[in-house]
């Protein structure tokens, strides 16, 4: 998200006035940060993924389960903070998109969304940037259904509403912008089908957004920092080219990493993974940060079965890193880790609800960074029809920072598929590439190609990979 969580950056101020020892003999305080203001109209837009909880109540069948799509839209509302509470109201409307069932085989019957909208009141607490908010209103959610089993053939389209209910967290970043994480659940009335006999359609909706708000009215003034009169000063680019390498610096970055895989499959086609991958450090205190790490894959897949590949988004992974503000010689990072199913079609997907743990490690010694991430997440929902999911990832990391920005990286993505029979289990690459940290204008860059080998790999997974990615950075000023 950036699409929506794109192009910010925080500025730091910091006056020094001169004087002599006898006049003033401590530096002055900085004049106190005023708290942000939450007041006002608003608009911005979100994106996520949804799935369905209901059932195709067919005798003697439930085959149906739950449904996964890709959900995108807008919002617009307005907040009145009074103290610690807020009360706002807000509508939304999005587009949904689901190709076809999972099954690769026909299912007795199927439902699919194309767009939902919702006006809903929020009520929350407010510390200063942060927002803790619960939403209740309702929904209107626009459906098509069809229905395929002996005696019956049926396609029909219905709008329904429905109540709503939700919880979200938004943070103030910058003082017309606000970023947002949401989840809310539609409780939506059966759809009866207008066949003999008639059968009904449960399909309850739960949605997981991600979101940007620009505020008409401003929130404050900026967050400022107790930084030293230099600060102001470009920073050196071996400075700025180990920040870009460290997952969870105090810098806002926009990577655009492209994936090619060669080989991939039974007919050896090549996958392309493009991963947009905002990076905002959201900060609690003095002490700590809490790093938000999004990754929205737009994916070509080659299908398993033809000879063929399907494009679209896939699943959007969120980490978020607790990190302390002064770490020490050894920099550390732990958080929870989830993704949501949002992939436009099954083939790009797992269809399921993951959660686990994730942390990263790492150090900067001389012109090196070598560290490691790490992440384990297990299926807690979703498509009950899709395969349960226990996957790892380890990637470790190492940089060695050269003159004018240049540098050699080594960052393999190692994963382990738990499920798997145990010689199916492990993908490994060996490999490595070069970069460098520059500047277009006045905006840095970070850009770097890598090629890697898969040592070890399942069966139909790519045998090289060739990656490539363009950063974009806004170190503080």
């Amino acid at each position: 998200m950036k699409s929506f969580l794109a192009t910010v950056a925080l500025l730091a101020v910091c006056a020094s006035p001169t004087a002599r020892a006898a006049d003033m003999p401590v530096k002055a305080p900085p004049p106190p940060a005023l708290p942000y203001n939450w007041s006002g109209f608003y608009l911005g837009a979100n994106l996520g993924g949804a799935w369905a909880g209901g059932s195709l109540n067919i005798p003697g069948n439930n085959f149906y389960g739950g449904l996964t799509e890709f959900i995108g839209g807008v919002q617009a509302g307005y907040n009145f903070q009074a103290g610690h509470l807020l009360f706002g109201v807000e509508g939304e409307f999005g587009g949904a998109t689901f190709a076809h069932p999972a099954l690769p085989t026909p299912t007795l019957g199927s439902v699919s969304q194309n767009w939902i909208g919702t006006v809903a009141g929020r009520i929350g607490l407010v510390e200063d940037n942060w927002l803790l908010y619960g939403k209740f209103g309702g929904g209107w959610v626009h459906s098509n259904a069809s229905l395929n089993f002996p005696g019956v053939t049926w396609q029909g389209s219905n709008t329904n509403s429905g109540w709503l209910a939700g919880v979200g967290v938004e943070y103030g970043f910058k003082p017309h912008w606000t970023l947002k994480l949401e989840y809310d659940f539609i409780g939506l009335g059966n759809w009866t089908s207008a066949t003999a006999p008639p059968i009904q359609l449960n399909r309850d909706l739960q949605m997981v957004k991600f979101g940007a708000n620009y505020k008409f009215e401003s929130g404050g003034s900026e967050r400022a920092k107790h930084t030293d009169v230099t600060s102001s000063a470009k920073p050196a680019d071996e400075d700025l080219a180990k920040k870009s390498q460290n997952p969870i610096a105090d810098l806002v970055s926009v990577p655009f990493q492209s994936n090619t895989n060669f080989n991939a499959g039974p007919f050896n086609r090549t996958q392309e993974v493009l991963n947009i991958q905002p990076v905002v450090p959201l900060h609690i205190n003095a002490d700590w940060n809490l790093i938000s790490r999004t990754i929205i894959p737009l994916i070509s897949q080659p299908s398993p079965i033809l000879n063929s590949n399907t494009n679209g988004i896939g699943d959007i992974t969120q980490q978020f890193f607790f990190s302390p503000t002064h770490p020490g010689s050894l920099i550390w990072g732990l958080g929870p880790v989830f993704t949501i199913p949002s992939a436009s079609d099954p083939i790009l997907g797992q269809g399921k609800v993951l959660l686990g743990p994730t942390a990263v490690l790492l150090t900067t010694p001389g012109h090196w960074v070598i560290g490691v991430l790490v992440n384990n997440q297990w299926s807690v929902g979703g498509n009950p029809l899709r395969t349960n999911v226990n996957q790892f990832l380890a990637q470790p990391f190492i940089n060695y920072n050269m003159a004018h920005g240049w540098f050699l990286t080594t960052s393999p993505v190692i994963t382990a598929n738990w499920l798997a029979a145990s010689d199916q289990r492990w993908t490994v690459p060996i490999g490595g590439g070069i970069g460098r940290v520059f500047r277009l204008g006045e905006q840095p860059v970070s850009a770097y190609i890598s090629g890697y080998y898969n040592a070890i790999r399942p069966d139909g997974a790519p045998n090289w990979q060739l990656r490539a990615e363009l950063s974009l950075l806004f170190p503080e000023k």
